[in-house]
């Protein structure tokens, strides 16, 4: 069962502080090759979670007691020359979304305050099974349904580059405890921008896969023990501070899921292929449709580019030609509205509605509100319309490794009341849209995208990238980010959390 209370702090050493600095991919090496016990990595993560986690509010359920005999049984099946698999002895947090076996899962909703799953999501299951220890659950608005990170059960997450702005959601305390170093990886959830926005606001590295590449089973807000009504655009992937943490982790929990038949057996995601900068082809937009970035993320992005045609790579700015992204939203729309809002009792359906409905003037919650009172005829057509974009995008793709796009249209802001306009180079702009109509485009096409920063502000805060690659070519896609992630500097530690 779970621990409520928070971990011991058995001390801030100079050890505890350069194992924290460590990416997983190296955390996973110095436990194979015993240079470190699983229990003294789990002790330094736990110490260093206790010490910051309250300035941040990221990490919400403690699991320490079995977390730590769990380390005890990796450092002994070590001693006997047993390795349980890639991540032997690596701990990790997950977002509260994910059901966990005998462990509290809230969807940060007070109806689930009390909620111990039988058994855990499919990802959760993966990573242990690689030898992962799950230590804790991070923070997420109720039922994942917010770009930022608040809610009566566990409040409100702060971005640590700046604790008086978001760190966007829902994947919120996710992106938030990675990049303090609260955890060395994390897997969130997306279904509109809920990995790729936090991972932008943060600084660190995130992917939304291919559609179904990854199982979403055991995800919540789908009910628990009820009927899976999320079947499209939803997926999982990880959140780290490196483009090779992310492939790892992406490649443990990638496949086919005999409890989601919808996800197929996928070609292994593979080692990384090194790309030199030289001849990689790059199409580039600051704007989209009615989406346009704010003037230092513009800025930053002609530096960026600039920066990659200087290394030889052939840049370009570029948009697919017909694709109507006014359209693509409401596509989005309809179908998050009819898979998550539709299939809701009348009360609660009506809830879900009514949070959207003030915001009659924002293309995304408009499309929403529609989405909810669909039928099948209605929803068979947003289909069809779907299948169109992806067609256009796929094409326009094939000429291109990758197509460089904005996150949202600003850095992290500061914290916003939900449906509030958010300030975009001193004009109010739409709740919705300021946060996440950049990233619901690529959920409706089911694109495979990589965030990761491209440099910051002059106030010092990130600001990424969203890499878009075709579908399937997420691992083409992973190298191309490998290959451009050092030209905006890489991943930065916020200046109040350096190990």
């Amino acid at each position: 069962m779970e621990s409520t209370v928070a971990p011991r702090e058995p001390g801030a050493s100079g050890g505890a502080r350069a194992l924290a600095s460590l990416t997983t991919t190296e955390l996973a090496a110095a436990l194979r090759e015993r240079h470190v016990s699983a229990v003294e990595v789990l002790d330094a993560f736990l110490a260093r979670a206790r010490r910051l986690n309250p300035a941040l509010n990221a990490v919400v359920t403690w699991d320490e007691a079995q977390a730590r005999k769990r380390a005890e049984a990796a450092d002994a099946a070590l001693s006997r020359g047993e390795l349980w698999g890639p991540l032997h002895g690596v701990p990790f947090t997950v977002k509260d979304a994910y059901s966990t076996r005998g462990l509290r899962t809230t969807s940060a909703h007070p109806a689930l305050a009390e909620y111990v799953p039988a058994r855990d999501a499919t990802v959760v299951a993966r990573l242990q099974a690689a030898g992962a220890i799950l230590f804790g659950k991070t923070n997420l608005p109720p039922f994942a349904g917010d770009f930022q990170t608040d809610g009566p059960l566990w409040g409100r997450t702060n971005n640590p580059h700046d604790l008086g702005r978001t760190p966007g959601g829902s994947s919120g305390g996710a992106a938030a405890a990675v990049a303090a170093g609260l955890t060395p990886f994390e897997v969130g959830s997306d279904i509109g921008g809920s990995i790729r926005q936090p991972a932008h606001y943060c600084g660190i590295v995130g992917i939304k896969p291919t559609e179904h590449r990854v199982s979403t089973f055991g995800h919540i807000p789908d009910p628990p023990d009820g009927p899976r009504h999320v079947r499209h655009m939803a997926c999982a992937g990880p959140l780290a501070r490196s483009v090779a943490d992310v492939r790892l982790i992406l490649s443990l929990i990638e496949g086919a899921d005999p409890l989601a038949p919808e996800v197929p057996p996928v070609a292994p995601l593979g080692a990384a292929k090194p790309r030199a900068l030289k001849g990689l082809r790059l199409a580039w937009a600051d704007t989209l449709g009615p989406f346009q970035a704010d003037r230092e993320t513009r800025e930053l992005f002609q530096r960026f580019t600039a920066a990659a045609r200087a290394q030889g790579a052939v840049v370009e700015q570029a948009v697919p030609a017909g694709q109507d992204f006014t359209d693509l939203v409401e596509v989005w729309g309809l179908m998050e509205g009819g898979e998550v809002g539709a299939p809701l009792s009348p009360p609660i359906r009506e809830g879900f509605r009514g949070q959207f409905l003030p915001l009659e003037r924002d293309l995304l919650a408009k499309a929403i509100v529609q989405g909810t009172r669909i039928d099948m005829t209605g929803y068979g057509a947003a289909l069809s319309r779907r299948d169109g974009h992806i067609a256009l995008l796929e094409d326009f793709l094939s000429g291109w490794d990758a197509w460089l796009v904005p996150v949202a249209m600003t850095a992290a802001p500061v914290h916003t009341p939900f449906g509030a306009p958010v300030e975009v180079d001193g004009v109010p702009r739409q709740y919705l849209e300021a946060f996440g109509g950049f990233t619901c485009l690529f959920n409706a096409t089911g694109s495979p995208v990589v965030v990761f920063p491209i440099g910051c502000t002059p106030a010092g805060l990130p600001v990424g990238v969203q890499l878009v690659g075709r579908r399937w070519a997420d691992g083409a896609l992973l190298d191309v980010a490998e290959a451009l992630l050092p030209l905006g500097g890489g991943v930065r530690w916020p200046p109040a959390f350096t190990p």
